[in-house]
C-alpha cells in the first residue's frame, strides 16, 4: 500500500493501532522493516524477507483451516469441477452416482469449461503436453480416431495394421476431403494440425467449431471428416450409428486425460476420493475396450 492509512483500512483496524504494532515488532526484531519517506512506507531488505515468510505462514494457515474443516466436517462440503462438455458426458456423469453414495451431502458444481480459476477444485481435460503450473494425475490414455460416414468410399480401403486398435487409413488419401475441425487451441484441433503438417496436407476446412459432439455428428452424417477421442465417438455412435472410425498416423495418435488442481494446495478428502473414483472408472473402460478387440 505504501501508506499506513490504506494498510490499516484494508485490515479493518485503526491507523494508530497499526503504527504501534509495527513499532513494537521492529523493536522486537531489532531492525527497521520499512523506510519512511515523504509519508510513504518502503520495505527494507529485512522487511522484504519478513513479508516473504509472513505470506508463506498465512498460506499454511489457510491450508490448515481447510484441512481442519475437512476433518471436522467430512460428510459435508463442495466440490468444483471444470471439464469440457463431452468429458462431462463420457467420464464425469457415469462416475457421479458412486461419489454421491459416498458423500451424499457434498454439493457438486460442474462448469463446462477448462479455465484454471482458483475456485476450481479439479479440472479434467485431454492434453498432449502436460501442464507445468498445475499438479495433476493421469486418468487414462486413448486414441484419436478419424470419423467418417460408413458409406464413404474410403471406408473400403481401410486395412488392419499391427499396433492399431481400429482399421487403419492412410490420411494422405483424404487430401481432397472436406474436414470439420476443432480450433487449433483445443487439444484435438491441435493434434489435427500436427497430423496435416506431418503429411504435408492442406485440406479444405469446411467448418471450425469448439463443439466436439457437433463435429462428430456432422462427420457421421457425411458432411466431411472429423477427428475425435475414441470415447467421444463411442458416445455419439450410440445415437448416430451411421458412422465408423479409423486409426490414422504413422503410429497410434494418443491423447491423455488428466485431472489437474492447484499446485501445492490442500485437496479435500472428498476431492481425493473422487479422483480415485475417476481412476477406477477410466480403468474399467480400458478393460472393456480390451475385451472388445
Amino acid at each position: 500500500h505504501q501508506s499506513i492509512g490504506k494498510a490499516a483500512e484494508s485490515l479493518y483496524i485503526s491507523q494508530p493501532s497499526l503504527s504501534k504494532y509495527l513499532k513494537n515488532l521492529e523493536e522486537r526484531l531489532g531492525a527497521p522493516l520499512f523506510d519512511r519517506r515523504e509519508n510513504h512506507y518502503y520495505p527494507t531488505y529485512m522487511g522484504e524477507r519478513y513479508l516473504y515468510y509472513a505470506e508463506r505462514i498465512a498460506a499454511f494457515g489457510d491450508q490448515w483451516s481447510q484441512e481442519f474443516d475437512d476433518i471436522a466436517h467430512q460428510e459435508k462440503g463442495r466440490l468444483n469441477i471444470a471439464a469440457p462438455i463431452m468429458m462431462g458426458t463420457t467420464l464425469i456423469e457415469p462416475s457421479l452416482m458412486g461419489f454421491h453414495k459416498r458423500y451424499p451431502y457434498v454439493t457438486l458444481n460442474i462448469m463446462e469449461a477448462i479455465n484454471f480459476v482458483a475456485e476450481n477444485s479439479l479440472t479434467i481435460y485431454n492434453v498432449h503436453k502436460f501442464p507445468e503450473n498445475m499438479d495433476y494425475q493421469i486418468l487414462r490414455e486413448e486414441e484419436i480416431v478419424l470419423v467418417l460416414n460408413k458409406n464413404h468410399p474410403l471406408c473400403e480401403k481401410a486395412q488392419p495394421k499391427e499396433g492399431f486398435r481400429h482399421p487403419w487409413l492412410d490420411l494422405k488419401m483424404l487430401e481432397k476431403e472436406n474436414f470439420i475441425l476443432l480450433y487449433p487451441d483445443q487439444n484435438t484441433g491441435g493434434i489435427a494440425q500436427s497430423l496435416f503438417k506431418e503429411y504435408s496436407m492442406e485440406p479444405t476446412v469446411l467448418l471450425h467449431t469448439r463443439n466436439s459432439a457437433m463435429s462428430i455428428r456432422l462427420a457421421i452424417q457425411g458432411l466431411g471428416a472429423a477427428f475425435a477421442p475414441e470415447s467421444y465417438f463411442r458416445e455419439e455412435s450410440r445415437f448416430f450409428p451411421e458412422g465408423c472410425c479409423f486409426s490414422i498416423g504413422q503410429k497410434p495418435v494418443l491423447t491423455t486425460t488428466i485431472v489437474a488442481y492447484q499446485k501445492k494446495k490442500y485437496l479435500s478428502q472428498h476431492a481425493r476420493d473422487y479422483v480415485e473414483i475417476l481412476k477406477e472408472y477410466a480403468t474399467s473402460l480400458s478393460v472393456s475396450k480390451g475385451n472388445d478387440i
